[in-house]
């Protein structure tokens, strides 16, 4: 006997010999074992379907004159299986006629080998199927992992591109930022800086009043370069996901009272009323920080844009799935609709002064929003021309 080992280890070289004739499968399964091979003999058609139920061999070594059922019955359930229908079937038979080769390979087989055969042929040709069916495997491996490393790639790809966007939008957002910072500061600094020399060049020769005036226009200055750096730094917290939202539970009332004796120099420069109508314990659900900025920038929004002499009434009201609704309504000069459609786009940012040039950098309204939403809320404006506006927003009730 010629033995050829293969280069295949047993183990990964399973092939199921299926033959009615005990006398075929002692010599096939005789010569297969003794040439490395692991051997799984079946001496039927039926058994050779349970048997690959159990394992699946690298090949199929098959006679075709088998009772109940033929090696041609066997191979067409083989290849109708998707499970076994890549293993390749060597047909081992007697039949020799063409149309019997011909119809073996109709049926999906690999080879066809008559009987007598000779035994270094039959080695060759498993040899060479198990080669090729390794290779396929091989080859199906390398481009599945290859479709994976691609779609990494493509993941990868993916990912540069949005964070060079990120990147990109941040750049635009750091640039905007500082022209913010260019053109608003420079109005109240510069402003601050002239009253500061007109005190020092004449201080002794001021009368009181006149003194009192220059002092309350550097209080003014000051105030309002405190309320664009406070919203310039919240500003920067939201952009770098710094914000965190705290909750707790507010006094809706206090907080509303503190943002308009923030306010109440300006409120009383321009003989504005205030009417805080809330209820007492008026109480919410949020991050205490976040709802005073939402406050203090709406009053002073409404402070600002209202003409002296005009009122601000702060009121609340029951809204829907446990949220209570708190609003800022004005006298003011309001906002046409083309004017309000631009309010939240920071490309078209708004920032009109007030109705006695107090300066705005627009960005306060953008911080309302956001930390309206981070605490679970809605914020929604409506305005009329010369008759004023009304902002609420609603927050978790306590």
């Amino acid at each position: 006997m010629i033995h050829m080992k293969p280069e295949h280890s047993p183990q990964q070289s399973v092939i199921l010999v299926v033959d009615d004739n005990p006398r075929n499968l002692q010599v096939i399964s005789t010569m297969l074992t003794a040439n490395g091979f692991k051997v799984i003999v079946a001496s039927s058609g039926q058994s050779a379907l349970k048997s690959l139920e159990i394992r699946e061999p690298d090949l199929v070594l098959l006679d075709i004159m088998m009772p109940d059922m033929n090696g041609y019955e066997v191979c067409g359930l083989i290849k109708a299986n998707q499970r076994w229908k890549d293993i390749p079937v060597v047909f081992l038979t007697a039949k020799a006629e063409l149309s019997d080769i011909i119809q073996g390979f109709r049926l999906g087989a690999v080879d066809y080998i008559t009987k007598p055969f000779r035994i270094d042929e039959v080695l060759v040709r498993i040899k060479n199927h198990l080669d090729l069916r390794h290779t396929k495997i091989q080859l199906e491996q390398q481009n599945s992992l290859l479709q994976s490393l691609n779609q990494e790639l493509e993941v990868s790809r993916k990912t540069i591109q949005e964070d060079a966007l990120k990147l990109k939008l941040m750049n635009e957002e750091k640039d905007r930022l500082f022209s913010i910072i260019a053109h608003d500061l420079r109005g109240p600094i510069r402003s601050f800086v002239s009253l500061a020399e007109l005190f020092l060049d004449d201080e002794t020769a001021m009368e009181p009043v006149m003194i009192r005036e220059l002092a309350n226009g550097m209080h003014q200055s000051a105030l309002s370069l405190h309320e664009l750096l406070e919203n310039l730094l919240n500003w920067s917290l939201m952009q770098q996901e710094k914000a965190i939202v705290n909750e707790e539970e507010l006094d809706m009332k206090l907080l509303f009272q503190r943002a308009v004796n923030l306010n109440q120099e300006r409120i009383a420069a321009k003989e504005i009323m205030v009417f805080n109508q809330l209820e007492p314990q008026c109480r919410t659900k949020a991050d205490e920080n976040m709802v005073s900025t939402i406050i203090r920038n709406l009053i002073s929004n409404a402070v600002k844009f209202t003409p002296r002499g005009g009122k601000v009434f702060i009121t609340s009201s029951q809204s829907d799935n446990n949220l209570m609704k708190f609003t800022v309504q004005d006298t003011g000069i309001g906002m046409s609709p083309e004017l309000m459609s631009k309010l939240f786009d920071y490309d078209k940012k708004v920032c009109r002064p007030g109705t006695e040039g107090e300066p705005s950098s627009g960005l306060g309204l953008m911080i309302i929003r956001e930390f309206v939403h981070r605490n679970g809320g809605e914020l929604s404006v409506e305005s009329v021309v010369h008759e004023g506006s009304k902002f609420s927003f609603t927050l978790k009730r306590a």
